[in-house]
């Protein structure tokens, strides 16, 4: 894991020194173990800098800037397969003079090409520079794990890439505005708003998408490729006992090639299946490990028993960790300058004090089970999706009564009790949207804006919306929030749910796999019952890692009010005096916690930022 940033472009607008060491410092939490740069200066010009957060191969031999006779690498993540493609290349007559995934990634670009990163399992985000080929390639994983931005100045032939966007900003020197129809996308649809385009809150900063590379040859030409094509779904597994060992084995697999770590590691654990399977696989790693939980003083988010259930069954080293929430309100603007974004959900504020503890218990790497509810249907809302895509099947009404017996009982939010609504809502173009309708209230008129095209990963409803969390709308925004967070920490994030080989097998499983007696990941629980509790296995309730806003900040602080109501998007937009009386008066609902705590970001954000909004938003 580390920090990159650099420059590609005409000589005469290179970096200054100055400019590059102060990209340098700024690198230095991703990376605090080594920090470097390498030039190559010709008639278009390189910068490649980078920051080390030592994790395999912790000899200053592996630090980079890597480079070899055919190549020049900076890498962000972790090739978990690197062993694997280290053997095939040393077949192939390949030498190698460190243990490190980074020396493994250089040779593989020397002699397999960037067409080929589909054959990579990790997360990643790199440049690299080839000898031979006089170009330079930026790539970003398959799930998009890893961050990476990229600004393009196409009059003066220049582009700035980086980890943060305030990489770029140090090391360009350009004046960049904000960009305010993501400030207002992200209040009128919360996360979901943010990660449908590679647009960021910072105009003429972009993300590059998760599965591509950005190509530029000596000529400064640039082309944006997808190396992953990704599978389609195409159902031929309908046996449950053959989808639930082929996916127990495949786990294991992918599983225990995440783990790889010359580093002790922690993990996440909360009271669901997806931290069963994970401290079930554990068992497999030799490195000192300790796990983490926040405990929630609502009842409703409190998972504290079914935890206590798991230490005691697995033996593990564990500690809960308590929420001083008088002092989250200066984290939360730490967290926005370093990141030089809003934060996604109030939840990453426990997230930011978990990872607190971990980085003074000095740990590098953390596990979370991030990505097995997109993956294997672990929301609700998934449900309701696979209600509407079967709605027409003869085994409907059966599948509709199991839904209102087992399930609707547990679920909270009103929009997803009603199947009925929940159709009006979403109208089958926007699946995931069904809280947008909650936003809405609390503007003065409606904004014309651009909102997610509606991207079909699959004809299927309910795979469609799977799909549409996991590369559009949850899966990017927990991603981004988590690897910013972990490294204002200096530590490495990895979700080992989020594999190309887990992605594939379950585009072969039978919907019926997905769903059943109103069951969610019930394919995946069957894989694990002889490792999971039975009070775990058959829970019904999701509770999610989530804390009330109430817990993790002090809405009564004078300071928090008079940022939220007197910045330039809320008088400008939205109902003030409705936004005060919800706070003063307590009367906030989930989604309504949600937005207020959009809107403390945005106003941290544009603090920050000294931004002089233009609106040019039409109002209709």
């Amino acid at each position: 894991m580390c920090g990159i940033s650099g420059f590609i472009g005409k000589k005469k607008y290179f970096p200054n020194k100055k400019k590059i060491h102060e990209c340098i410092n700024l690198m230095k939490r991703r990376g605090p173990d080594n920090q470097s740069f390498k030039k190559i200066e010709k008639k278009i010009s390189y910068l490649l800098c980078s920051s080390r957060l030592s994790i395999i191969d912790l000899n200053d031999r592996s630090n980079q800037p890597f480079e070899d006779d055919n190549g020049i690498l900076v890498f962000n993540g972790e090739i978990y397969n690197y062993l694997e493609i280290k053997n095939e290349l040393k077949k192939k007559g390949v030498k190698f003079k460190t243990n490190s995934d980074t020396e493994v990634l250089l040779k593989f670009l020397d002699y397999e090409g960037e067409e080929n990163l589909f054959k990579l399992d990790g997360m990643w985000a790199f440049a690299y520079f080839s000898k031979r080929r006089n170009k330079l390639i930026i790539s970003r994983d398959k799930f998009g794990e890893k961050p990476l931005f990229y600004y393009h100045n196409k009059k003066k032939k220049i582009l700035f890439f980086g980890s943060n966007v305030n990489y770029i900003k140090k090391l360009s020197g350009e004046k960049i505005q904000v960009n305010e129809n993501k400030i207002l996308n992200f209040l009128k649809n919360n996360f979901r708003g943010v990660f449908f385009e590679n647009t960021t809150f910072h105009k003429d900063i972009f993300f590059l998408n998760q599965g591509s590379n950005l190509i530029i040859d000596k000529n400064f030409s640039i082309k944006i490729k997808n190396y992953w094509n990704r599978s389609k779904y195409n159902p031929t597994i309908g046996n449950i006992k053959t989808a639930s060992l082929k996916l127990n084995s495949v786990i294991k697999k992918e599983f225990l090639k995440s783990f790889r770590s010359d580093t002790k590691i922690a993990f996440l654990l909360s009271g669901g299946v997806d931290s069963s399977i994970i401290i079930s696989s554990s068992k497999m790693i030799k490195n000192k490990k300790k796990f983490y939980s926040i405990k929630s003083k609502s009842k409703k988010y409190d998972e504290s028993k079914n935890i206590n259930i798991l230490v005691n069954k697995y033996k593990i080293p564990h500690e809960y960790i308590t929420i001083n929430k008088r002092k989250n309100f200066k984290l939360l603007s730490d967290l926005i300058n370093e990141i030089g974004f809003p934060l996604m959900s109030s939840t990453y504020l426990a997230y930011a004090n978990l990872c607190k503890k971990i980085k003074k218990d000095k740990f590098k790497v953390l596990i979370s089970g991030n990505g097995g509810d997109e993956i294997f249907s672990g929301y609700y809302a998934h449900h309701m999706s696979y209600l509407t895509s079967i709605e027409k099947d003869k085994d409907f009404k059966k599948k509709y009564n199991e839904w209102l017996i087992n399930t609707k009982p547990y679920i909270r939010n009103l929009m997803l009790k009603n199947f009925d609504e929940y159709k009006r809502i979403t109208k089958g173009k926007f699946p995931t949207q069904y809280e947008k309708d909650e936003y809405k209230k609390f503007f003065k008129k409606k904004i014309k804006i651009k909102q997610s095209d509606n991207t079909i990963y699959s004809r299927d409803k309910f795979i469609n919306n799977l799909d549409k969390d996991l590369f559009e709308d949850s899966i990017p925004a927990q991603l981004h929030s988590i690897d910013n967070i972990s490294m204002f920490y200096s530590i490495e994030s990895r979700a080992p749910f989020l594999s190309k080989t887990l992605y594939d097998l379950r585009n072969k499983f039978k919907k019926d796999l997905f769903i059943r007696n109103g069951i969610a990941k019930f394919t995946l629980r069957e894989a694990f019952k002889n490792k999971i509790p039975k009070k775990i296995l058959f829970n019904r309730e999701k509770t999610g890692f989530y804390l009330p806003l109430g817990e993790t900040l002090d809405l009564e602080d004078k300071k928090i009010l008079k940022l939220i109501l007197n910045n330039q998007i809320t008088k400008k937009f939205l109902k003030k005096d409705l936004i005060k009386k919800k706070i003063l008066n307590k009367e906030l609902n989930h989604q309504e916690e949600k937005f207020i705590f959009s809107l403390l970001n945005v106003s941290i954000f544009l603090k920050h930022n000294k931004a002089l909004l233009f609106l040019i938003i039409k109002l209709i």
